[in-house]
């Protein structure tokens, strides 16, 4: 196995390097230059396995650093203009707000971009699994894992992925379970039985990413439970921000087909409803009225919280536009006269569990109202909704997750 790491600051990897000895890849393995030149004299002599590579990179070792240069080097190792282009990229940065300008296109053209951090050992953590999984696969073909308990995938990394990290699930580093999905791997005991919990973010907001991604966590690790979390948009008269909607059923508000007649054009909905697992639903309907549990879920965050949280089961839509406009509920709740909440991925992941095979999952979601869909949203409600989602979760799986992962 070869490994490129390309940056201008050697010294702080030193402990990556040791991590990936302990792993079994020696330091002769493991190639180390300061500059985007250098960088492309490597790639053209040798086939590496693995480029970890700076996003704040100078062009040779005396000239200033540029985010341009990373970016121009990617570029031509993706179209394939430098010969033998590594088999995968890890980006990594210590400061994402001056690496801004590339680093959607990073997180778009490499396998993923590591946070740099003097103060913690995450991104060696990460990047040593992603060794690792290079290791295995070259070893061995690709093996039947078993199966997991609960798969979890949230929309965006923060708030959503950021507040199921908190619960005290044991989480590890993310790491990859193919080429494009890594995910967080976490355990709690429950009942006396042990629950196997990952984490994962779709790429994009949207049902599309988020059933495209559901399907593969399906495919490689054969959940029992798929569940989601994150934020949405309330119905006003009917919950409030913070409250957490556990939805049922879901459905793309706009499916349909637009007819026109001698004078106008409409919109003719064909709504698809798919519904949560009955089995989830009846064990959430009994967190509706612990008070004392919800009312802790309040007390423990750490600023002022939108107040206590309660758990409302019902209708909510998906589609693929965020709303700022109120009156756009209006015309959604015409589809389902209970509608309780709208937001933009739900519908995308039950769609992927009911369209898989045997072994087929239960799922359920869970999103907490930060907003109204209209233009007096604030977007200081939105952590505590993902939080609030997040700790519901929590609760629902450290009180009966035993009975909800039954083979």
């Amino acid at each position: 196995m070869k490994i490129l790491i390309v940056d201008d600051h050697p010294k702080r990897y030193d402990r990556l390097i040791a991590a990936f000895g302990g792993i079994g890849v020696a330091r002769e393995q493991i190639d180390l230059v300061g500059c985007a030149n250098a960088a492309r004299e490597k790639i053209e002599q040798h086939l590496y396995d693995l480029l970890i590579l700076d996003i704040l990179l100078p062009l040779w070792p005396e000239a200033d650093e540029s985010v341009q240069h990373s970016a121009d080097l990617l570029f031509e190792i993706r179209e394939k203009e430098l010969p033998n282009p590594p088999r995968h990229i890890l980006g990594i940065t210590a400061d994402r707000e001056i690496a801004a300008s590339v680093l959607r296109e990073f997180e778009d053209q490499t396998w993923t971009v590591l946070n740099y951090a003097d103060d913690n050992d995450e991104w060696v953590s990460r990047a040593t699994n992603c060794a690792r999984f290079l290791l295995a696969r070259r070893a061995e073909p690709q093996k039947q894992d078993e199966r997991i308990d609960l798969a979890i995938v949230c929309a965006l990394a923060k708030p959503e992925q950021a507040e199921v990290l908190k619960l005290p699930w044991n989480w590890s580093a993310a790491r990859p379970i193919d080429d494009l999905v890594f995910v967080h791997d976490g355990h709690l005991e429950v009942g006396g039985r042990r629950l196997t919990v990952c984490l994962t973010t779709a790429p994009r907001m949207g049902m599309v990413s988020t059933g495209l991604r559901t399907a593969s966590i399906i495919a490689l690790l054969k959940p029992r439970l798929v569940a989601m979390t994150g934020i949405c948009a309330g119905v006003r008269d009917k919950v409030k921000l913070g409250d957490v909607l556990f939805a049922d059923p879901s459905w793309d508000f706009q499916s349909g087909k637009r007819v026109r007649d001698k004078e106008s054009t409409q919109f003719s909905m064909r709504p698809h409803h798919l519904p949560a697992s009955a089995l989830v639903r009846s064990h959430v309907e009994q967190l509706r009225d612990d008070k004392a549990a919800l009312g802790a879920i309040a007390a423990n965050y750490p600023e002022d919280p939108s107040g206590v949280p309660r758990i409302f089961v019902g209708p909510v839509a998906s589609g693929s536009a965020v709303l700022a406009d109120g009156n756009v509920i209006k015309e959604i709740r015409a589809q389902h006269q209970e509608l309780i909440g709208v937001e933009m991925e739900i519908y995308g992941m039950f769609a992927a569990v009911h369209a898989a095979t045997r072994p087929q999952p239960l799922c359920f979601a869970l999103k907490g109202v930060c907003d109204f869909a209209d233009p007096d949203k604030e977007d200081g409600h939105q952590r505590f909704a993902a939080y609030a989602s997040a700790q519901v979760l929590g609760l629902l799986i450290e009180r009966y997750g035993d009975r909800l992962v039954c083979p």
